[in-house]
C-alpha cells in the first residue's frame, strides 16, 4: 500500500502528498506518459505534465504538477478550460453576435458575457469523487485513475 498517501480536494485542484524516492517518481512519470500526458517542464524538483482534451470522449484537458522536497512528494492535478478556448469564445461572441440576426441580440450578448466570466472564474476543477454539475463524469473518472496511479507508483514492496 502507498506510504502515507493523502488526497485533498481543494475546489480548484486536487492535492496528493506521499513519501517516496526516485524509483516511485519514475513509475508515476511513466504511468502518466502511458495515459497520453506530455511533459511541459522538468526541473530538479518539479515535473509538470499536461494532457490534451478528448471532447468526443467527454475528457477535458488536465494538468499534473509534481513537486519534490526530499522524500516528500506533493502532486497537484486538475482539469481546466484552456485560455485559448475562452479567448476564442469571446472573439466569436464579439464578431458573430452583432451580425447573426438573432432576435434579442442584447440578451444573447449578455448571456455570452456571463458564460465567458464564469469560464474565467471557474477555469480549474478538482477531481473529487462526489463531483456534481460541472464536468461530473470526467472529474470522478480522473479521481479514480489518479488515485490508482499514485497507489501503484508509490507502493512499497
Amino acid at each position: 500500500m502507498a506510504d502515507e498517501l493523502t488526497i485533498h480536494h481543494l475546489g480548484r485542484l486536487t492535492q496528493a502528498t506521499v513519501r517516496g524516492g526516485d524509483a516511485q517518481l519514475k513509475k508515476l512519470r511513466n504511468a502518466l506518459l502511458l495515459k497520453e500526458f506530455r511533459i511541459t517542464a522538468e526541473r530538479e524538483n518539479i515535473l509538470e505534465l499536461r494532457r490534451r482534451a478528448y471532447l468526443t470522449q467527454d475528457d477535458w484537458p488536465m494538468q499534473v504538477i509534481v513537486r519534490r522536497d526530499g522524500t516528500r512528494f506533493e502532486i497537484d492535478y486538475y482539469l481546466y478550460i484552456p485560455w485559448g478556448w475562452i479567448v476564442a469564445f469571446t472573439v466569436l461572441m464579439l464578431l458573430v453576435l452583432p451580425f447573426a440576426g438573432i432576435p434579442n441580440a442584447p440578451l444573447a450578448f449578455g448571456l455570452a458575457v456571463v458564460v465567458a466570466a464564469l469560464a474565467i472564474y471557474k477555469q480549474k476543477f478538482d477531481c473529487r469523487p462526489n463531483a456534481r454539475f460541472w464536468q461530473e463524469r470526467p472529474r470522478r473518472r480522473w479521481n479514480e485513475i489518479m488515485a490508482r496511479l499514485l497507489r501503484e507508483a508509490f507502493a512499497h514492496p
